[in-house]
């Protein structure tokens, strides 16, 4: 289950995981021997498991960029890890969220994690990329970009400019779907 399905699905479902409740988003479902269905979210298994290995202890702040169903994975896993986080949407929609706009030098340093969520910056719009503000960033930064084509994505290249540590989602994506291939066949 893909963009915009994660969170619609729902309604759909007989069951879902714990993990992908408390996330509020499946991607992958499991036809039970009944033929009931059940939801499971395997993004939360490819970050963590792709993140982790990037964390050198210092990363108390993420922001996520975007707020659709991949974004929760992301913020899931991050309050696994215990590291604190903000959502970044063109609309600020609760405490936990902040607009594009309201991102300035202060935010920036303060968050040595920035996570994109969104598609911008996916084949063909290859040019596209989340507007903030580049100019603060410094090589404690993480920038993982959930997309993988291209695999160096227009926000990636910032990061690079800026000695940041980057990284793009084909990891994550190979991860989940080992994650799935698991579910469907325990």
């Amino acid at each position: 289950v893909t963009i915009p399905y994660k969170e619609a699905i729902f309604k759909y479902l007989d069951e879902v995981d714990t993990d992908a409740e408390t996330i509020g988003a499946v991607n992958a479902i499991k036809v039970l021997k009944d033929y009931r269905l059940k939801g499971f979210n395997t993004d939360a298994y490819g970050f963590e498991n792709s993140l982790k290995p990037l964390l050198k202890g210092h990363e108390k702040h993420a922001l996520i960029l975007g707020t659709g169903g991949a974004s929760k994975a992301v913020g899931f896993v991050l309050n696994k890890l215990k590291i604190n986080f903000k959502f970044v949407s063109r609309t600020s929609i609760n405490n936990n969220t902040i607009t594009y706009h309201q991102l300035n030098e202060q935010v920036i340093n303060q968050s040595h994690i920035i996570i994109n969520t969104t598609p911008l910056g996916t084949y063909p719009n290859v040019e596209n990329l989340p507007d903030i503000p580049y100019e603060f960033l410094i090589e404690d930064h993480i920038l993982y970009d959930l997309i993988y084509n291209p695999a160096v994505t227009s926000f990636l290249q910032k990061g690079i400019e800026k000695g940041c540590v980057v990284k793009n989602g084909e990891e994550m994506l190979k991860l989940q779907a080992d994650r799935s291939w698991e579910i469907w066949n325990s």
